[in-house]
């Protein structure tokens, strides 16, 4: 089963609050990314995987993406070379390729899973593994706006931004402005 992840849109907050609950300095992290698969299904998703690595862009120094379709990242590969000076590396998502990143990458890296298929996570018995999934474990919201993330087999309590559904309403002097036409 997959789930929707309403944090993305904000999910800077959240993933350098992981980094700091886990102890983790985020400029000695090696970030690993499993693209989601390509799937009509889920293509109108409001935030993708470009937009989840713009916003973490300027506070990573290593990132690999695992994805079947290379190509589609070209034009954030490009921009964030000239911007940060980050190297991009891709790679094919094969089965061994995930099985030896999830075994390597407990020590020294984050992974965030953006696939949408339910399968083993692949950790084994590491339990404080820095494994993400976005999709496959519901995310919630605790009281105190605190939310609970996934992480490995445990879950990792980050501060959460209060947010307000609020309305916005005009007055008279804004519609003097902006009419809709």
């Amino acid at each position: 089963m997959a789930y929707e992840n309403p944090y993305l849109v904000d999910f800077a907050p959240i993933f350098f609050g992981v980094l700091k609950e886990k102890g983790i300095n985020p400029a000695k992290v090696e970030l690993v990314v499993f693209d989601e698969e390509i799937n009509e299904r889920h293509a109108f998703e409001r935030v993708g995987v470009i937009d989840v690595l713009n916003q973490l862009r300027d506070g990573i120094n290593a990132l690999t993406i695992y994805t079947d379709r290379p190509d589609f990242f070209d034009g954030f590969v490009e921009a964030v070379y000239e911007e940060n000076g980050l190297l991009v590396q891709r790679a094919p998502k094969k089965a061994q390729n995930r099985a030896d990143v999830m075994y390597s990458s407990c020590a020294t890296g984050i992974i965030l899973d953006f696939e949408w298929k339910k399968d083993d996570c692949g950790i084994g018995g590491h339990s404080n593994c820095g494994y993400i999934p976005i999709h496959k474990k519901p995310w919630k919201m605790r009281e105190n706006l605190d939310i609970l993330v996934p992480f490995g087999y445990n879950t990792v309590i980050v501060k959460g931004k209060q947010t307000n559904d609020k309305i916005f309403v005009r007055d008279r002097f804004d519609e003097g402005f902006y009419r809709d036409e």
